[in-house]
């Protein structure tokens, strides 16, 4: 089988899909925490099996990858930046793709007298270490990285020299505490806040002649999100995220059938579906987790897409012929009923030597055009897979996948894009597939 380099490379990056089962993809984009600026992120997942590296992020800090299933932590890691260790929850069966944004705190870098992060650390040898005691005093403050306002937490200090560890609580009435140091010293240091990530740094105490200085540790927020995707979403559809008292939480929209929100651990949602031509839905979501939770949804009475059948061919007694098959937005599992005719036309190329298959598939003009081209590649790859297990010879077989480079109608209308979203399998001769 003739696979287009980019499907190779794309085959190639996802090899261990045989050693892990796969639960859909993954795709957002991450930037340091004001929101504005990309960060180029490597993400990464602890599975049963242990870590396992999904891909990077490109320039721009966009992301698209394939999750294995059972996840329990996704890992965010980028130079220069706290790296991100959020814990993963499924509500329902993964499948299709999840939108979501991540936000790294960059890191300070190696320097005297002021706090950084661990990570940054280079050899560093104190110097002078014999001279008399003296009074270093510094004032610490912890303050949310955001918002800038003071946090209640608790700061514990490890010191090198006299092989000692002493703690510190800040609270909301009293924000800050003095500190007096005794002697020059590399002290670790060890920030944490209820509902915060914690902090893990380094001090350099190797000067005395400074005045009393304030040091301000800045801590990001332990996000918990909710992702949500709506397999069969039709345009028009209307989404809303409600709190027990139905008040409604802020979404973030990537389109119809993918939102994203901020969400609180402990409580329980309820997920509203409606809109022009669509029967009102709803379901539950009970007690988040902290972390990112990931929920597919469903809505009943989905439209079954039918599958326009083209010229019949008939040899040996088996019929089969050229299909072309539909697929939901954003979706690449391979729809229950088009098996039958899987089988059929691996009956047919089995029986018939002389006869090879054309498999391309499309997408419809919405999202990015390289996700595009990806989703179009999977689309391709199930079928592909589906008619191998049945005993087609993969010599017979011609894949790839195009995107939305040809459509058959416009994509003015979310009829047309659904006739737009499909996988067009052709029976050809097999001298035909050699040209």
């Amino acid at each position: 089988m003739r696979y287009s380099r980019f499907f190779l490379a794309k085959l190639f990056a996802v090899a261990w899909t045989s050693l892990h089962a796969q639960c859909g993809f993954l795709a957002g984009n991450v930037t340091e925490i004001t929101g504005t600026v990309p960060v180029v992120a490597s993400i990464s997942v602890k599975t049963d099996q242990g870590k396992v590296r999904l891909g990077k992020t490109d320039s721009s800090g966009v992301f698209n990858v394939e999750m294995p299933c059972n996840v329990s932590v996704i890992t965010i890691e980028a130079s220069k930046h706290q790296s991100l260790h959020i814990p993963l929850n499924a509500d329902s069966k993964l499948e299709g793709t999840y939108f979501v944004t991540f936000a790294l705190m960059p890191l300070g870098k190696q320097t005297s007298d002021e706090p950084y992060a661990q990570s940054e650390q280079t050899h560093f040898e104190l110097k002078d270490t014999t001279k008399a005691q003296t009074s270093i005093i510094r004032r610490f403050e912890v303050k949310d990285a955001m918002s800038n306002q003071a946090l209640p937490a608790e700061i514990c200090l490890y010191y090198t020299q006299k092989q000692k560890k002493d703690c510190i609580n800040l609270l909301v009435s009293k924000p800050s505490a003095e500190i007096i140091f005794t002697e020059k010293d590399i002290v670790a240091m060890e920030v944490k806040s209820a509902g915060y990530q914690a902090y893990n740094g380094n001090l350099i105490l190797d000067k005395t002649d400074q005045e009393p200085r304030t040091y301000i540790i800045k801590l990001n927020k332990q996000h918990s999100m909710l992702s949500v995707n709506i397999i069969n979403a039709s345009s028009g559809v209307q989404f809303q995220l409600l709190e027990e008292n139905n008040s409604a939480v802020p979404l973030h929209r990537v389109n119809d059938g993918h939102y994203f929100a901020e969400v609180a651990p402990g409580k329980s949602y309820n997920l509203g579906v409606g809109g022009a031509n669509q029967k009102e839905f709803s379901t539950a979501v009970a007690s988040l987790k902290e972390g990112l939770t990931l929920k597919s949804l469903r809505i009943p009475e989905r439209e079954t897409p039918v599958a326009i059948a083209e010229k019949p061919i008939n040899r040996k007694g088996i019929v089969a012929s050229g299909k072309t098959l539909y697929f939901p937005r954003s979706d690449y599992k391979l729809p229950v009923q088009s098996r039958t005719y899987l089988d059929s036309v691996a009956s047919y190329i089995l029986e018939n030597r002389d006869k090879a298959l054309r498999i391309t598939g499309h997408t419809d003009n919405v999202g990015n055009p390289g996700l595009n081209v990806t989703l179009s590649e999977y689309r391709v790859r199930v079928i592909t897979k589906y008619l191998m297990n049945k005993g087609v010879p993969e010599s017979a077989i011609t894949a790839s996948g195009v995107g939305s480079k040809h459509p058959v109608v416009p994509n003015d209308t979310e009829e047309n894009r659904r006739k737009n979203r499909r996988v067009e399998v052709q029976i050809i001769d097999l001298q035909e597939k050699s040209n």
